[in-house]
């Protein structure tokens, strides 16, 4: 009989302990990867990562040991949630190192901002990216491609420190209504998405290649487009090439990132597709219906390029705002009020569930639509049985429940968030934006944090509520606000 490490209210830490190892190991073969660069192109920042690494490596290692003899151990509902949040919140302080020693943000807060922005795939950023060295560029892309892929279910996927509690881990982690199991094994499950995840990788860095991008260029942008992440290596973003053919590719893969990847697998298995394909196609919709609104909204505004501009810099900015991405074109903030209006509402509902996407979720917003629509009918017809479903698929009742407390959490959230932000001075456009932003892990919003300015002008507490923003958005909401609660912390809760 193994015992509990007593560090908390009866918690399983020989579960939880080797999940944050895993993670801290990940971070620690990205560190080294980003070390090797820097030796390779003498940018001088070698020691930012070997010296985090050096720490990072015997940690991991002494995680893994603790796994072994915790096999037996059960692990529960609030073991995954305690695990994911910490390993998200680890990763954040641990992927801070690199920035602070190298001293592109000298202060701890600042590097822990950038590295929360980077792993929640939020994109929100403090740099002045055309002064800091590759090698600490190539770390901040890394930062969200793991986080875009998710720490958690790459952990799932190849720890076994995960064991018996990989499906705790891989249900508190991933986004949407339902998860989808491809396979019985939550592991499997995991791998396939991972290796859809590095195939997109592949094909991006490819594609941005053969359209005329450098291939560090090339490498970074992929990173963080198919993450959804946004973080780029100039200043003004995609737009610094332009270049149609690469803004082409970037719509490709930035709406791509917004799909769900249980939909790429049944493709590719020639499976059925419909368990997916009604959301897919509602997001597809979305998307090409605000293209269109934007684009003539900018045309009547007399937008300076024109018809074919305004369809060039409206479709690019609805592909990149819909899928949650955040990269840049055309300065946005300077559009008129409904054409920005729309914007406001693509952060909110954001991509597909089991995508890298952040927001709503598309499939939330198709279930309240046929709920309002089923209310509306109840009105005529008390009596009728009315069941929940999209495309033949049906939904419970207690789906139809847990949506709606989600879209009203998420609501107050970001309600909540514009108010505190609000408090520690920042003007009521810039607080609503980027509160609807980092929440939506799109990382860009209006005003002082519009598309051609970064987060450096807010306050040290501004940026902390940015921060836990960030983590809630990251993890679905509930995950984090379970941990709030009273209840999570009695010893009696399973």
């Amino acid at each position: 009989m193994i015992r509990r490490i007593a560090l908390g209210p009866g918690f399983n830490w020989r579960l939880i302990l080797p999940v944050l190892a895993a993670v801290l190991a990940a971070l620690a073969v990205g560190m080294l990867v980003c070390a090797g660069y820097s030796l390779a192109i003498g940018d001088g920042a070698a020691h930012a990562f070997a010296l985090p690494a050096a720490v990072l490596v015997p940690l991991a290692g002494a995680g893994t040991l603790l796994s072994r003899r915790a096999r037996n151990v059960p692990f529960r509902s609030r073991d995954g949630y305690l695990a994911v949040t910490l390993a998200w919140i680890v990763a954040a302080a641990a992927g801070a190192a690199p920035f602070v020693l190298e001293g592109t943000l000298p202060r701890a807060v600042d590097g822990l901002f950038e590295s929360m922005a980077g792993f929640t795939t939020t994109g929100s950023s403090l740099m002045d990216v055309e002064q800091v060295p590759d090698s600490v560029l190539l770390w901040r892309s890394l930062t969200q491609w793991l986080g875009g892929v998710g720490i958690v279910v790459l952990v799932v996927a190849i720890a076994p420190a995960a064991g018996v509690g990989s499906q705790r881990l891989f249900h508190a982690e991933t986004s949407g209504v339902t998860q989808d199991r491809l396979t019985p094994r939550i592991a499997d499950t995991a791998k396939i998405i991972c290796s859809i995840y590095v195939g997109l990788t592949v094909a991006g860095f490819a594609a941005f290649f053969a359209a005329g991008m450098g291939p560090f260029d090339a490498f970074n942008h992929i990173l963080t487009t198919i993450s959804s992440g946004g973080y780029s290596t100039r200043s003004a973003s995609i737009g610094a090439f332009d270049s149609l053919p690469i803004e082409l590719v970037a719509i490709v893969f930035m709406v791509a990132s917004g799909i769900n990847f249980a939909f790429y697998w049944r493709v590719l298995r020639g499976g059925s597709i419909w368990p997916q394909a009604a959301e897919v196609r509602a997001f597809a919709l979305i998307l090409l219906a605000a293209t269109v609104v934007v684009t003539t909204s900018l045309v009547i505004a007399g937008h300076d390029g024109g018809f074919w501009g305004a369809l060039r810099g409206g479709g690019f900015t609805v592909a990149s705002i819909g899928s949650g991405t955040g990269l840049v074109t055309d300065d946005y903030d300077r559009w008129n009020d409904f054409a920005r209006s729309q914007l406001l509402v693509l952060m909110f509902i954001g991509g597909c569930a089991g995508s890298t996407s952040g927001g709503i979720k598309v499939v939330r917003l198709l279930l309240l639509w046929k709920t309002v629509g089923q209310e509306l009918q109840r009105q005529l017809r008390p009596r009728a049985v009315q069941v929940l479903r999209t495309r033949g698929r049906v939904f419970s009742e207690d789906v139809r429940r847990a949506v709606l407390a989600f879209a009203l959490i998420y609501g107050l959230v970001a309600l909540a968030g514009t108010f505190a932000l609000l408090i520690t001075g920042v003007d009521a456009v810039s607080a609503l934006t980027s509160s609807v932003s980092c929440l939506a892990l799109l990382g860009t919003g209006f005003g002082t944090v519009g598309p051609t300015e970064n987060f450096s002008s807010l306050s040290e507490s501004a940026r902390c509520i940015l921060m836990f923003l960030m983590l809630a958005g990251r993890l679905e909401v509930l995950t984090v606000l379970v941990l709030l609660t009273p209840a999570f912390w009695r010893r009696n809760v399973a």
